[in-house]
């Protein structure tokens, strides 16, 4: 065997050890060599037999042919997985547990422990690392497989360590279920019921907002245990007693130092609340050594270099506690930026590592609080020095964190459009599609409490396709180095003049929000700052939608606050009759902007109320990087439209009729009554260039997805996202709450209506709250009339609105923005056709102009020469 260090070789010595390697092994069969590969490895663990063991275990993984061989291969994946997660090489961890798992379950293996050597540490990384989804994913695989084998032991671990995911994601009251499940379970060991107490405590505080009942905790510090040592530690932090938390802390911290085989990530970690005591204690410079011990402890082999590489950085989250935390102690502004790019960099990284929209949704929470401090950072520094460069780098970081997992999945697709025949951007694309499914399918289940079976089943197919997934992705990113690219408020000054058009982008924080405003090139950025009043106004708008008599029982009332909040979100700034784009953000995405109002003013006919609708055309957008990317050059005009109307029911849609009659004048395709149903829509949904959608939906809530009804079945937000090929390029969703849903910072509502845009819808339009069917009717009615002569959907939305305002047989009352702002575009502002036949018409004229002048030139030159 090569003895050296393997750091040091180069390409022939490589090639030298594989084929040494394989000459000697024609004298041994393949599972000896491979057994011998483990021993020697477990001998003597290093970085050195590491490298060795790598390029065996890639000879190895071509000539596996039998069970045998193939459990061999297993052994060794997790023996050498064990090594990297002590040695701090967590990613690489991950990627042999993976092998491992995929290895035995594909090839249905026995006879190893699989649950105790590769599920449980896989389960602990994929925690770690923030990958909580895949995590809850693995630790069900193994407690499922534990109640079928009957094993206690690793039920009550399995169910131990589900806690700890929803503990990490602040899920205590299911983390506190969970544990007191196993809690009286006889089968449990000393240690177990020992470390199901801890976690019960620990969660109990967290559930408690950090408040244990006195008694309770008393008790259980009677012992002078290390986990009991530093919840007493955490309890004088909250009673603002940093000196005793700092004696119950390095008490903790002396027993916990007397473990040799302490991991290091565990010791990171009391590093980083060890600064945040000193933090507390004011003692800066302590807890930055505090903080330092801690990134050198996260290094891998080398402990002595601590010079701060970005190379030698990997997905672990702790990493951001030390940045973020070095950020807090720098004086320094521009200083504490960088510590904060760090951490963008490193949260980047464990973003990569994710494949399922809660987890990436989940993730990108704590990114916009630090997105929300660097602009703070920046306003600052902006106010004393007036440089555009910390306005633009402030829309930056505002823009990196708008909707990260929609331009994640827009980038994908664009991908596969560039490379159509690509086989690995083909099938991440089905494996997106499969995993959406799946997750449709066990929600559903869920929801019925059916079939547990197949629950089980699901579990398992969700495992695996989720590791296939995430390689895969690995794979892409490393050939294509697709990063999702980030759009500049300046990048988009051209889009904005061929629109002419004018930009009003939000940034929604906790305490305060922003505002960019950009139009004829000049960038104006302001802070709103929200006290109780301003708050008050925004929730009384929203509020005033909730019914269809609220804004006709206090026009008065109505118009005031209109107008307050017109002035408060910056739009006395907008120039009239101009085309305005929109960038909500937060709670914003719940205000119809077009009914709000310009000036003060008593009227109580709606028709002559200033509404901003009268002022400006406005489209929405969810970020910059759509709008700046969302150029429409033609248009697929063929519409289909789905009718459910459920007739004689309580869900009857009378006006859904006439309705679908407009769409008939614009020769659509239409599925009325049970032709309407999930399955037609699912087959026919990518054939048109308009989807029309004239049903009931729902919002969703914390524990139901939104959903959207058709005649035979409702269809959740999760079968939306799995549909392949749906790229129309306009949605019409003619139903309640199509835009409203959970909101999640940074992404938004997650709403039907952003379930077609994941899905890679190009347009959408859109209802914000329950509007009455009749207003839902003729709007549509109008809708579809101006898009037969124009073929703008900018252009008809607005038109719809203006005409449903004029029209004289609806009586003031129906007038109320209640029944005809419901509806916001978000999409591109595309010209009508009339305006192209105009140039196109121009251009021709100015050619015959030329050609006439030409002959005439020719003429008179040829005169002169005779």
């Amino acid at each position: 065997m090569i003895r050296g260090n393997s750091m040091q070789f180069g390409s022939f010595k490589s090639i030298l050890f594989i084929l040494l390697f394989s000459i000697s092994s024609f004298s041994q069969n393949l599972e000896d060599q491979i057994y011998n590969a483990i021993d020697t490895f477990v001998a003597n663990p290093n970085s050195t037999t590491l490298n060795e063991l790598n390029q065996k275990a890639l000879i190895f993984s071509k000539s596996v042919a039998t069970n045998d061989e193939k459990l061999a291969l297993v052994i060794l994946y997790c023996n050498k997985g064990s090594f990297e997660m002590k040695a701090n090489l967590q990613q690489k961890a991950i990627d042999s547990y993976e092998k491992a798992w995929l290895l035995f379950s594909n090839n249905h293996l026995s006879n190893y422990d699989i649950i105790e050597f590769c599920l449980k540490p896989l389960g602990t990384l994929y925690t770690k690392t923030g990958n909580f989804t895949m995590a809850e994913n693995i630790i069900k695989k193994y407690i499922f497989m534990a109640e079928k084998d009957n094993n206690p032991p690793n039920i009550i671990s399995g169910y131990i360590n589900l806690s700890i995911v929803y503990k990490t994601i602040g899920n205590y009251k299911t983390a506190i279920d969970l544990l007191q499940k196993v809690a009286k379970n006889q089968n449990a060991s000393a240690l177990q019921k020992k470390r199901i107490q801890e976690e019960l405590a620990v969660n109990t505080m967290g559930l408690q907002n950090k408040n244990f009942d006195k008694k309770t905790t008393l008790k259980e510090l009677e012992t002078n245990d290390t986990q009991v040592l530093k919840n007493k530690a955490w309890m004088a932090l909250q009673n603002n007693n940093p000196n005793a938390a700092l004696s119950y802390f390095e008490k903790a911290k002396i027993q916990i130092l007397k473990d040799k085989n302490i991991e290091a990530r565990t010791l990171a970690k009391l590093y980083t609340e060890e600064a945040s005591i000193y933090i507390s204690l004011n003692d800066n410079q302590k807890a930055r050594n505090s903080f330092t011990k801690a990134y050198a402890t996260l290094l891998p082999f080398d402990k002595t270099n601590t010079h701060l590489d970005t190379n030698i950085l990997y997905p672990e989250n702790t990493f951001l506690v030390i940045f973020d935390g070095l950020a807090y102690l720098e004086e320094d502004n521009l200083e504490k930026l960088k510590w904060y790019d760090l951490s963008f960099y490193v949260s980047d990284l464990i973003r990569d590592q994710l494949i399922s929209q809660e987890a990436e949704i989940r993730h990108q929470i704590e990114d916009r609080k630090r997105t929300e401090k660097c602009i703070d950072i920046l306003w600052n520094l902006y106010q004393y020095r007036s440089e555009v460069y910390f306005l633009e780098k402030a829309f930056t970081y505002a823009e990196k964190t708008k909707n990260t997992v929609l331009k994640d999945r827009n980038q994908q697709k664009t991908l596969l459009e560039q490379f159509p025949n690509n086989s690995d951007l083909q099938l991440q694309n089905e494996l997106v599609s499969k995993q959406e499914f799946l997750i449709n399918e066990y929600i559903r289940l869920q929801i019925t409490q059916k079939n547990h079976e197949r629950l089980i089943s699901l579990n398992n197919e969700l495992a695996t396709v989720s590791i296939q997934l995430k390689n895969l992705n690995k794979k892409i990113n490393t050939t294509f180095k697709s990063k999702t690219e980030t759009i500049t408020l300046f990048d988009i000054q051209k889009k904005l003049n061929e629109d002419q058009a004018q930009l009003l982008y939000y940034f929604w924080g906790k305490e305060k929000a922003y505002s960019f405003y950009s139009n004829n090139g000049e960038v104006n950025w302001k802070k709103i700052t929200f006290n109780t009043d301003q708050e008050n106004t925004l929730k009384k708008f929203i509020a005033s939608f909730e019914k269809a008599n609220t804004i006709n029982s206090n026009v008065a009332s109505f118009t005031t606050t209109a107008y307050s909040l017109y002035t408060l979100l910056g739009l006395e700034q907008v120039e009239p009759q101009k085309n305005l784009v929109i960038f909500p953000d937060g709670l914003l995405h719940f205000v119809a902007f077009d009914a709000l109002v310009t000036q003060k003013t008593n009227s109580k006919t709606y028709t002559t109320i200033p509404f901003l609708v009268y002022q400006n055309k406005i489209a929405y957008q969810s970020n910059a990087t759509f709008y700046s990317k969302n150029v429409v050059s033609h248009k697929n005009n063929t519409i289909v439209g789905f009718f459910p109307i459920f007739k004689n029911t309580n869900a009857y849609l009378e006006y859904s009729i006439e309705e679908s009659k407009i769409l008939e004048k614009n020769k659509a395709t239409l599925f009325l009554n049970e032709a309407a149903n999930r399955e037609n829509f699912k087959k026919y949904c990518n054939q048109y260039g308009i989807i029309h959608l004239s049903t009931h939906g729902t919002s969703g809530s914390f524990s139901t997805p939104a959903t959207l009804v058709f005649y035979d079945d409702v269809m959740l937000v999760n079968e939306l996202y799995g549909l392949q090929d749906c790229h129309p390029d306009l949605v019409v969703l003619s139903a309640c709450e199509t835009g409203i849903g959970k909101l999640q910072k940074g992404e938004g509502a997650i709403s039907i209506a952003r379930a077609f845009q994941y899905a890679g819808a190009k347009n959408v339009l859109f209802s914000l709250w329950k509007i009455n069917d009749f207003a839902t009717s003729e709007i549509m009615t109008h809708f579809y009339s101006n898009y037969n002569k124009q073929h703008s959907f900018f252009e008809s939305n607005y038109a719809s609105k203006i005409a449903y305002l004029e029209d004289e047989t609806i009586s003031n009352a129906k007038k109320s923005p209640y029944y005809w702002s419901a509806f916001v575009y978000y999409g591109a502002i595309d010209s009508s056709e009339t305006t192209y036949i105009y140039y196109y018409a121009l251009g021709f004229l100015l050619l015959i102009v030329l050609f006439l002048s030409y002959g005439r030139i020719a003429r008179f030159l040829k005169r002169k020469e005779i």
